[in-house]
C-alpha cells in the first residue's frame, strides 16, 4: 500500500464532460456528479493583490493515485470549491509510482 493510495484529505472531483450548447457547439464542463477520491493537497502560492478590489489568489497542488480530473473538472476540497488550472499531469511510472498531480485554484470567496 502506497501513501498515493490512502492520503489524509477526502476530495470530491466533479469530472470534466463534453456536451453540446442547444446551437449544437460542443461545449467541456464539470459533471453533475462526483467521485470522491483520496489525495495529498499541499500549499503552492497564496499571492495578495494589494490594489482596488484586493483579490487574494489561492492555488494548492493535489496529488492522488487517480482522478478523474481535467482542466474543466471541478473540485470541492475543505469546504470550498475550485478549479483545476490547465492540464493535470499524469505520471505513468511503475505501478507503484504512477499517479496524477493537478494544481487546484480557489473559486470565490473563502
Amino acid at each position: 500500500m502506497s501513501l498515493l493510495d490512502w492520503g489524509p484529505e477526502e476530495v470530491d472531483v466533479y469530472p470534466q464532460v463534453d456536451g453540446t450548447d442547444p446551437d449544437g457547439n460542443p461545449v467541456r464542463g464539470p459533471s453533475d456528479t462526483p467521485t470522491k477520491v483520496y489525495a495529498r493537497v499541499q500549499p503552492v502560492t497564496s499571492t495578495d493583490v494589494i490594489a482596488a478590489g484586493q483579490q487574494t489568489t489561492t492555488r494548492y497542488r493535489m496529488i492522488t493515485r487517480d482522478a478523474p480530473v481535467g482542466a474543466w473538472a471541478r473540485v470541492v476540497w475543505d469546504g470550498r470549491d475550485w478549479d483545476v488550472e490547465g492540464e493535470p499531469l499524469w505520471r505513468n511510472g511503475s505501478s507503484r509510482t504512477r499517479h496524477v498531480t493537478a494544481i487546484l485554484r480557489a473559486r470565490g470567496e473563502a
